[in-house]
């Protein structure tokens, strides 16, 4: 490497800082990097260089969330932002900024509102938004993107000028930056943007949610250098909804001790960054997620994302199951009572109020949410008396409030929350705001975060609510997803609820295998001589080997943490699944799912980030191929196609495209997928085998339906080459 790289820096949240004499720049635009810079020597960068991969698709993160470096240098520093890129990456980043900086072009919501425009609050958000844009910081008194952004694009050499600095890609698309004709910086195509973070480990997944409350995730906002952003789960008879999850949320929540199969809906708000990252991150790295937010929020949120991934529109949409919301009416969601609204923002936002069993919250979300400047917008003509006066009318007599705060005109000014009455700040909860900013006589505080500071609204427990929890896991349960609901009845009087304390032994190894469990909360260890190789979560289940096998227990399963199972005899289970999928599915998990077969998957990058439940299922979908391909054996080329997928289990292959060998393929490599995506494409590529190997086997047609529900795993293989 050029003595050049040590003038760079790696920022902790990604993305690589070089410092120049007009200035840094930053290559490499991860979400939330903007509070890393904030706190550095030269602050927050004008100039920023897009990398040719402009989003992970591992880890589901932008690497070019250029919207708050624009918006800060902007707003606060009273500059242009400088974007280094492609001339097709100039277009999907001012499709990205557009949509979030103004929202959608053309909108129509009559259809949004139950009643129409005589629905109360029906609002022309065109001439809302467009009030928001005038501002005398832009050159022709209405805010557009050529006041925020200059691009400086790369040529036909793959090289963009700027003052005395030149940004260059070489062939091998190394980074190179060049200040007065003497190199700075050499970043190598390989050095990792984002920070290699450690396996999380030794947590404990034992979190029991309440009826009805409150888990804040983050209070922060997007230039809070010092909080996570402003994020929030809403507990419904147990399950959680979470609302506009900050980015690396499923992670955190892991951290925190909450199992992500305990929330499978999400609602999104508004298109900012600090408020959708995290929702396209979700959506890439667990199963099909309930995304619940309106038809025009969810338009601009699909638009956005597909310029941020380079995945089309149409693909985005099959990833999760979309329950658009209407203005106006009750909508019922886990069982709870939920009603919404558009809020008085810069872009379409939703407000949330939620209620059950006679308690209510309210989440204002972002919003302006002022009298006084409400009054004057109506006197302006850019509201309608109807508007006005649903938004003066907020209803401040929830049970809990959590009131967004922050810089007018798109947010509500902490001085006119100070002036409210005693009893209503003495409910409300404060977020999208830092402690600082907050008068210590006001009464006011921002709300608690963390599982241990989950605030509980006192409902009345359910009846019958051991049902409701065993028919609740039922249908979370990926393995029975295929039964019908007739089944139910007989789920209710078959299986057992069983309680374990941390550490306590569910079965040994050499045990008689006479039962089958599911994990409604908590998590199991799965241990063999001494070594975990495998842990279940919430809708885990594991002892389906004894179902089909007359044998004793083969390792020894442990309650990693306090753990709450489902369990039920062998003979019963049998009947219960009889003549169904799942029967299928576990008889083929329990034939073939080995050591052997889970050490493959542990050596491929998709499967290893796999959740144990999704491995399991996986596990009954694979088979071994039937022959052993020798040396200079063809296993795959573009005559013979392929109906399969295949997974080397055993030796070496090489990937020949015409006679130019391109890669070699190890044990754990996956081919044959790219056909199951086009099938009308031509196999592009040759597999020939270097030495002796032996393969398992997954149908396209069981491959196909197993990613229709894990979109993560869909996107990867996807975008997968062979």
């Amino acid at each position: 490497m050029s003595d050049s790289s040590k003038f760079y820096i790696s920022l902790p949240r990604g993305g690589i800082l070089i410092p120049t004499a007009g200035g840094n720049i930053q290559f490499g635009i991860p979400p939330e990097t903007i509070k890393d810079t904030m706190k550095l020597e030269g602050g927050v960068p004008t100039t920023y260089i897009v990398p040719n991969y402009m989003f992970d698709i591992s880890k589901g993160l932008s690497l070019s969330d250029i919207e708050f470096p624009v918006y800060f240098n902007f707003f606060i520093n009273k500059r242009k932002a400088r974007i280094v890129c492609s001339k097709n990456q100039r277009k999907r980043i001012e499709n990205v900024i557009s949509e979030a900086l103004f929202g959608p072009k053309t909108i129509d919501v009559k259809n949004e509102f139950v009643e129409g425009e005589d629905t109360p609050g029906f609002t022309t958000l065109k001439t809302e938004m467009d009030s928001f844009k005038k501002t005398p910081m832009a050159s022709s008194g209405m805010l557009s993107l050529d006041d925020l952004v200059e691009f400086s694009v790369f040529d036909n050499k793959q090289t963009a000028r700027f003052s005395d600095i030149e940004v260059q890609f070489d062939i091998r698309y190394n980074l190179r930056v060049i200040e007065k004709g003497k190199e700075i910086a050499l970043i190598e195509r390989d050095f990792p943007i984002m920070p290699r973070k450690p396996a999380l480990s030794g947590l404990s997944l034992d979190f029991h949610p309440p009826l009805f409350g409150i888990t804040t995730l983050g209070t922060g906002h997007g230039f809070d250098p010092n909080a996570n952003t402003s994020g929030m789960i809403i507990w419904v008879n147990r399950r959680g909804i979470v609302v506009d999850p900050p980015v690396n949320s499923t992670e955190q929540l892991l951290q925190i001790g909450v199992s992500p199969k305990l929330i499978d809906k999400v609602i999104l708000t508004h298109c900012h960054a600090d408020h959708d990252a995290g929702i396209l991150q979700k959506i890439l790295q667990e199963g099909k997620i309930n995304l619940y937010t309106t038809n025009t929020i969810f338009k601009s949120f699909m638009k956005k994302s597909a310029a941020l991934t380079g995945i089309e529109e149409e693909m985005l949409k099959k990833l999760v199951n979309f329950f658009p919301v209407s203005i106006g009416e009750v909508m019922i969601i886990g069982g709870g009572k939920f009603n919404f609204n558009y809020t008085l923002h810069s872009i379409p936002t939703i407000s949330i109020q939620a209620s059950l069993h006679g308690k209510s919250m309210i989440y204002s979300s972002d919003t302006m949410n002022d009298p006084e400047y409400i009054n004057k917008l109506y006197e302006e003509g850019v509201l309608t008396k109807n508007r006005r006066d649903f938004l003066t009318d907020f209803p401040w007599d929830q049970d809990v409030i959590f009131h967004e705060a922050g810089l007018p005109p798109i947010h509500t000014p902490l001085s006119y929350l100070c002036g409210l009455p005693e009893d209503t700040r003495k409910r409300i909860y404060l977020v999208h705001v830092n402690q600082d900013s907050i008068p210590k006589d006001s009464g006011l505080r921002i709300a608690p975060t963390g599982l241990k500071n989950t605030i509980e609204l006192d409902v009345r427990p359910l009846p019958y609510e051991s049902a409701i929890e065993m028919l609740d896991a039922f249908s979370h349960i990926d393995l029975f997803k295929s039964l019908t609901f007739e089944k139910a009845r007989e789920f209710l009087l078959a299986f057992e609820v069983n309680n374990y304390m941390t550490d306590e032994v569910i079965f040994h190894k050499g045990d008689k295998g006479d039962r089958f469990y599911v994990v409604i909360t908590g998590e199991v260890d799965i241990v063999l001589d001494g070594k975990c190789i495998t842990t279940y979560g919430t809708g885990g289940y594991f002892g389906e080997k004894s179902l089909f096998v007359n044998e004793n227990r083969t390792a020894t399963a442990i309650a990693k943490s306090d753990a709450r199972l489902l369990s039920i005899q062998k003979d019963e289970m049998l009947s219960f699944i009889r003549g169904t999928e799942s029967e299928c599915l576990l008889q083929q998990i329990a034939i073939f799912q080995n050591v052997e077969l889970r050490d493959t998957l542990k050596s491929n990058s998709i499967f290893m980030a796999l959740t144990a439940t999704q491995q399991t299922e996986l596990h009954g979908l694979i088979r071994p191929f039937y022959k052993t391909f020798h040396a200079g054996e063809k296993i795959l080329d573009k005559e013979t196609g392929s109906k399969s997928a295949y997974i080397i289990m055993e030796g070496n292959a090489d990937v020949y495209r015409e006679n130019d060998l391109i890669s070699t393929l190890t044990k754990g490599s996956l081919f044959g997928v790219r056909s199951l995506f086009k099938e009308s494409e031509a196999y592009l590529f040759s597999i020939i085998a270097r030495d002796d190997v032996r393969l398992y086997y997954i149908g396209h047609e069981d491959l196909g339906k197993y990613l229709d529900t894990n979109p993560g795993v869909h996107i990867k293989m996807y975008h997968h080459p062979y």
